[in-house]
């Protein structure tokens, strides 16, 4: 009783130091660039935003509201990978475990990926509390199936697909593992519970017309399969881990369940595992994404560690080296000169202060680059806005409404066309980018124009196409100011040709505010059927890039 007493006190002394040292790091280090973009999201406290549900923003709203700058917007994550730390020493539940508390610390110090979220503000952050406690009530249901474990269940069940999309998985490899939880009434409990408290953003959802699960499942361009996604993604997951993966999956293969919890924790992991190979056939997997294999591996790691003293050895020192490269990477964010190459946290401030210096403080307006316009308006304290266009991606920026604070303004255009005669540069650390740019004296965008089209498919190119453009706008738009574009898209959803459009007739001159036209148009380049497999309409307007107003359709 005095050893578990003790054990536990270190543990909580070695969380307190471990809180004090990522906050400190928190408040030195730069933003990386999507930190930027979260903050960006928590300015408009939402139920949810177009890349992910809205557990960053409220965290990174939170801190905020305590302290300014990059502490912060990363305030709550040290709390957060400091408490996930403690559920899984409580998950634990070998009595041996009081005697190798030690381990324990320096295995939760070494891994290298879960280490990042002690200081870094990421979905993931909140996304690995919420599943440690997640499995804490899971464990508890087993255990007893009282009220309170019930609703603490269904409660982390709801904040874990708050956090991201894919903590899915998580929900249904536990599930597959202990396929019989399925005729408990009061497990259905805990999950309509789980759903009454995700209903306001699944509310969202169907306001938002399910906007980013249309980007993820439908609009996004898919990449022709390289060998090398599949070799990067198994990488990763040793990289995740450290210097200590050989004996971390050692470990899971050696590891034997032991009852319904080990089942449920050894699905997850294969199961994570698994579904993202199969996603490297069809794109680049991020390394973050099979994070939650991390919660199993490390309480299986341990476990066996701790009855096996020659492994433990091995361990140990595999461990010790980790830590030691993770704490020189760390002073690394602080000091580039440590590293032979210029990371997402050096020169931000500078360049956004230079860039601020040189357009007068201007409003600012970024080609394509989300996280340019959200890094810039950090830390110059300068509006900015992303217009994003075919080539490359939809973003928060296309989901609210931020385009109208620019509107009719003299704003300053960052962009690397070619069509321009830049009148300022600035030069990014990070991949050595420049950024170059012109002054706009009366900036107009409408990139929420949308085409319809009364056919599902396209048959043919040689036939007029009737097409209805959609003004959601408070204002009159001249259709002289729109040129209309056609793309073709192979089977991945890729760009591969452009066509030329015309307007054949139309009834007015202009659009009216919120309001519609009908019209017909001819597809001037007849391109081939059954070369391409998809056809998108987009529309220029002001001679701007051309934008995401046509959904895809196929080409039949």
């Amino acid at each position: 009783m005095q050893q578990t007493k003790k054990s536990d006190q270190i543990v909580l002394i070695f969380l307190a130091a471990l809180t004090g040292i990522n906050l400190l790091q928190s408040h030195l280090t730069e933003l990386i660039f999507d930190e930027a973009y979260y903050w960006y999201f928590a300015k408009d406290l939402a139920w949810g935003y177009f890349d992910h549900p809205p557990a960053v923003a409220f965290f990174v709203k939170l801190g905020s509201l305590l302290f300014d700058g990059e502490l912060g917007v990363r305030f709550f994550a040290p709390w957060l990978l400091s408490g996930s730390i403690y559920f899984i020493w409580k998950l634990i539940e070998s009595p041996k475990k009081h005697e190798h508390v030690l381990l324990f610390c320096l295995i939760s110090s070494s891994l290298a990926l879960l280490n990042a979220y002690g200081f870094f503000m990421l979905p993931d952050t909140p996304l690995i509390f919420f599943s440690t406690l997640f499995l804490f009530a899971y464990q508890a249901f087993l255990k007893k199936e009282r009220v309170q474990n019930i609703f603490l269940l269904a409660l982390s069940m709801a904040l874990i697909m708050y956090s991201k999309y894919h903590a899915f998985l998580l929900i249904v490899f536990v599930i597959l593992g202990n396929i019989r939880i399925l005729l408990n009434l009061n497990f259905w409990k805990a999950i309509g519970l789980s759903l009454l408290f995700y209903t306001p953003h699944l509310v969202w959802l169907f306001e938002n017309d399910f906007a980013p699960l249309r980007y993820h499942f439908f609009d996004r361009a898919d990449s022709y399969y390289k060998i090398s996604y599949t070799t990067e993604y198994l990488l990763g997951l040793i990289g995740i881990m450290g210097f200590a993966s050989p004996w971390i999956y050692y470990s899971l293969v050696k590891t034997h369940s032991q009852n319904k919890f080990d089942k449920s924790l050894k699905y997850t992991v294969w199961g994570i595992i698994i579904f993202f190979l199969f996603s490297s056939f069809n794109r680049r997997t991020q390394a973050q994404w099979p994070m939650l294999i991390i919660i199993p591996l490390f309480i299986f790691v341990f476990r066996y560690a701790i009855n096996h003293p020659k492994f433990k050895k091995g361990l140990t020192v595999a461990s010790s080296v980790s830590l030691v490269v993770i704490c020189y990477l760390r002073f690394a964010m602080l000091f580039p000169s440590l590293i032979p190459f210029s990371y997402e946290t050096h020169g931000n401030k500078a360049w956004a202060m230079e860039l601020k210096e040189k357009t007068n403080g201007l409003p600012v307006i970024f080609t394509n680059s989300y996280r340019n316009a959200s890094m810039y308006s950090f830390y110059s304290g300068v509006d900015a806005y992303s217009l994003n266009d075919l080539k490359f991606r939809l973003n928060q920026y296309d989901l609210d409404t931020s385009e109208l604070r620019f509107q009719n303004k003299k704003v300053a255009y960052i962009t690397n066309s070619e069509a321009y005669s830049p009148s300022f540069s600035v030069q990014q650390a990070f991949k050595n980018r420049t950024l170059k740019g012109i002054i706009v004296a009366n900036f107009s965008s409408w990139r929420k124009l949308k085409i319809e089209t009364e056919t599902q498919n396209i048959k043919s190119f040689s036939q007029p196409q009737p097409i209805t453009i959609i003004n959601p706008y408070n204002v009159n738009i001249p259709i002289e100011k729109l040129e209309l574009h056609g793309v073709t898209l192979d089977e991945k959803k890729r760009i591969i040709d452009t066509l030329k459009i015309k307007v054949n007739d139309y009834d007015a001159p202009i659009i009216k505010a919120n309001s519609f036209m009908n019209l017909k148009i001819s597809i001037l380049d007849h391109t081939p059927e059954n070369i391409e497999k998809y056809f998108r309409l987009s529309i220029s307007e002001n001679e701007l890039p051309y934008g995401f107003n046509g959904e895809i359709i196929p080409i039949k």
